[in-house]
């Protein structure tokens, strides 16, 4: 293992050693905690200027990492810490060791790959036993949270290169404890995936959630956008030809529109989806996911463990935090850390074009901007129950 510099910036027991990824809430940066008799790396989520300039993303930030810290389970990325240094709000959070599904779907669609089916499932099935386990967590007094993760997308599932599958960013989950509540009529999430419910800024539950891994459910297992731009729920479902009947069947009730047709839970939604490999004798797990992986990226080292070039200063820096005067009061009580109890496709398509979108493609992923949540109101028409849009 190659040692990185020491010098590289310091946030409390965390050096930082590189960037990973930029979004529109917060940056990550790969870290090592410096503390302890064992070295161990993990990954920083740090809240980014302008969003920590709005006291409500500030509290939807510190909201999510008070919440995961409540969940335990192997297929949520855990925080192990939350807290504010130098004006900096963030989280210490598990690295995962691979990619979100949307770089393997658009991997695959670059090689002209097929995710098997079985694959998709094993993914599908690993995240729903994640959200479910949260669905189902109650406070350190037995209450229900009453959690929903609002934003399952192919985007907040992570793939590791070891077969491990993890639901992350629950930045926007709605549950008991949330400290910032989302208004009537007020839609958060990424269009793409939203349940009607939840496109109408009603009220929603763990069903919204089970809506959402129909369609990456839909995605992995046709290489396609289900709900195409953004005139949402113009098309539902058309499966024809090859595509299996039993998964369509799971697909579809997955994705009804009418909240009651749709399994009733996550445990429900694996369940049928264990009925479909049986009858297919399809075997998946994490062999499958493994072998995906290196079929799409080959072997892939530990980023710690890539030798990197000599440095005496690091190559980026941490945005200048907001005046303490400005954020000390507020600080002061989110700084508490309260006690946890616990690009086209060259193979025949699967479906026939016409009857749904388009495949991925960079571009599409940008039209789409899949990664920026919907904020506001959205004026989506009410359907008749059991109709398709």
């Amino acid at each position: 293992m190659t040692s990185e510099p020491s010098s590289l910036m310091r946030l409390g027991e965390y050096e930082l050693v590189r960037p990973l990824a930029h979004g529109g809430m917060a940056d990550i940066y790969l870290a090592r905690h410096v503390g302890g008799e064992h070295e161990r790396h993990l990954a920083v989520k740090v809240l980014n200027h302008e969003r920590a300039a709005d006291a409500e993303s500030r509290a939807l930030f510190m909201d999510e990492g008070r919440l995961v810290k409540l969940l335990d389970h192997d297929n949520i990325a855990r925080v192990l810490q939350v807290d504010i240094i130098d004006g900096h709000h963030f989280l210490a959070m598990e690295y995962v060791h691979g990619c979100d599904l949307r770089e393997c779907v658009n991997a695959a669609t670059h090689e002209g790959r097929v995710i098997p089916y079985e694959t998709a499932i094993s993914i599908v099935s690993a995240a729903a036993t994640g959200l479910d386990h949260a669905h189902r967590r109650c406070d350190s007094e037995g209450k229900p949270l009453r959690l929903v993760h609002r934003d399952v997308s192919l985007s907040n599932i992570m793939v590791g290169h070891d077969g491990s599958v993890k639901v992350v960013d629950f930045g926007i989950a709605q549950t008991t404890l949330s400290s910032v509540h989302t208004s009537p009529g007020v839609v958060r999430g990424k269009a793409s995936y939203m349940s009607p419910e939840q496109c109408l800024g009603d009220e929603v539950d763990l069903r919204t959630d089970v809506f959402a891994l129909g369609v990456v459910l839909y995605e992995l297992t046709t290489g396609s956008r289900c709900f195409h731009g953004k005139s949402d729920f113009e098309r539902m479902l058309a499966v024809v030809r090859d595509y299996p009947v039993e998964l369509e069947q799971v697909v579809a009730k997955a994705m009804a529109p009418d909240i009651t047709q749709r399994y009733q839970s996550c445990a429900a939604l694996i369940e049928a989806l264990e009925r479909v490999s049986i009858a297919r004798m399809w075997i998946g797990g994490g062999s499958a996911i493994v072998r995906l992986m290196r079929e799409l990226f080959g072997e892939v080292p530990e980023p710690w463990a890539t030798p990197v070039a000599d440095r005496t200063e690091p190559s980026f820096a941490l945005p200048e935090p907001l005046p303490e005067t400005a954020l000390e009061a507020q600080d002061a009580d989110e700084a508490i850390d309260p006690p946890v109890t616990s690009p086209t496709l060259s193979r025949p398509r699967r479906f026939p074009k016409g009857t749904l979108s388009d495949v991925f493609t960079n571009e599409q992923w940008k039209a789409n901007d899949d990664d920026q949540p919907t904020r506001g109101r959205r004026s989506v028409p009410r359907l008749p129950p059991n109709v398709a849009a």
